[in-house]
């Protein structure tokens, strides 16, 4: 295997497979890269066992062949060495060489045979869609997804066609302090999809790969597995074993105390008064009465702060506290220039909106101030 290739070509698929690869490993196969060359390309694949990735990008190869190597060593090579280097990587015998101008390292390899390969999905839901519409789905619901070991369920964004309206495609992500929903049109083919849970690593990866790609991706789904096929990338991914909770049961349906205020004006209020909020609650309490929003947050270390907003509101008083992080990673995703929350009283989650966006709700939790 001898191929040359430009560092900035080099390094794009590297930072993709580099994360897939864990740190640590028992097993030291799964530390490394697998690179293979066809005539004018060189594909790099990297597995963790629960998902593997192949980048392919073009290259000028003097010799084909396939080898396997350190991932994060590599890419923190190629990380370091000038922009616009020619790159030059040749296996001789055990080792592989990477050189670039006066820079040369020598790697040892692991035999290509004891390299993981994931199955295929035998067969599957086939469709495709927008890769802007998938970069959409993740960014509303990601930030819900539970961390919590124990509800492994909630490790993902459950991906579904919903009984209540089957012309949509479903994300829905919670970690029951907090969930998040989005919707787009369903894609044709997907009529038939099975409802799936996608795991947080390769809800992560898959996003990273939407960014700089235009148009379609093609996706096929099991009942197991899940895979991603990208213009020069195919991310394929076990699903999460379990069923997600009946969630349309914790969204409010009756909500009817609405507020409308300014989502920029909104997000920096709460970031500055939560400065002096406790790490572990990071509570704010909202007072809301005639057309004026309140934040206040106190802390017996470190302070208090307060700051009124002008808003729209003309229902009745009402004091409710939430988590201050939730509230701005919500605020986040607000894509219009207003932002809707729907309160029932001060000990029931709020309903919050997206007036610009079609589909997308969040649902909060309140906590005691």
């Amino acid at each position: 295997m001898h191929f040359t290739i430009d560092r900035n070509t080099l390094l794009k698929p590297l930072g993709h497979i580099h994360s897939v690869v864990e740190r640590r490993n028992t097993i030291p196969i799964l530390s490394n890269v697998l690179i293979e060359t066809q005539s004018s390309n060189v594909s790099f694949t990297a597995t963790d066992m629960d998902m593997d990735i192949v980048e392919t990008v073009g290259c000028i190869v003097l010799d084909q062949g396939k080898a396997t190597l350190s991932a994060h060593t590599l890419y923190d090579i190629i990380r370091k060495l000038p922009d616009g280097s020619e790159i030059k990587v040749e296996l001789l015998d055990t080792n592989i060489e990477v050189s670039a101008g006066k820079s040369k390292f020598t790697l040892p390899t692991l035999p290509v045979d004891d390299y993981p390969i994931m199955t295929e999905i035998e067969s599957g839901n086939e469709f495709s869609l927008e890769s802007i519409d998938l970069a959409n789905l993740i960014d509303n619901t990601k930030f819900a997804i539970s961390s919590e070991e124990t509800r492994y369920y909630l490790n993902g964004i459950f991906l579904h066609v919903p009984e209540t309206n089957k012309s949509k495609l479903r994300a829905v992500a919670t970690d029951g302090h907090r969930l998040a929903q989005a919707e787009i049109p369903l894609p044709n083919g997907a009529e038939d999809l099975p409802a799936i849970i996608l795991p947080r690593k390769a809800v992560g990866e898959i996003r990273k790969l939407t960014e700089g790609t235009d148009g379609k991706l093609k996706i096929i789904i099991s009942n197991t597995k899940a895979k991603f096929i990208f213009p020069n990338s195919v991310l394929t991914t076990k699903l999460i074993d379990g069923s997600f909770p009946d969630y349309q049961r914790v969204i409010p349906k009756e909500n009817i105390n609405k507020l409308l205020v300014s989502s920029s004006e909104f997000s920096k209020a709460i970031d500055r008064v939560s400065t002096v909020s406790m790490e572990k609650s990071r509570a704010v309490k909202l007072s809301l009465k005639n057309n004026l929003l309140a934040l206040n947050v106190n802390s017996h270390d470190l302070g208090n702060a307060s700051e009124e907003l002008e808003i729209k509101y003309d229902s009745d008083n009402l004091e409710i506290g939430f988590n201050a992080r939730y509230l701005l990673d919500i605020a986040a995703q607000i894509q219009g220039k207003e932002i809707e929350i729907l309160f029932s009283d001060s000990a029931s989650p709020a309903l919050i909106t997206d007036p610009d966006q079609d589909g997308v709700i969040f649902v909060l939790m309140p906590m005691r101030v």
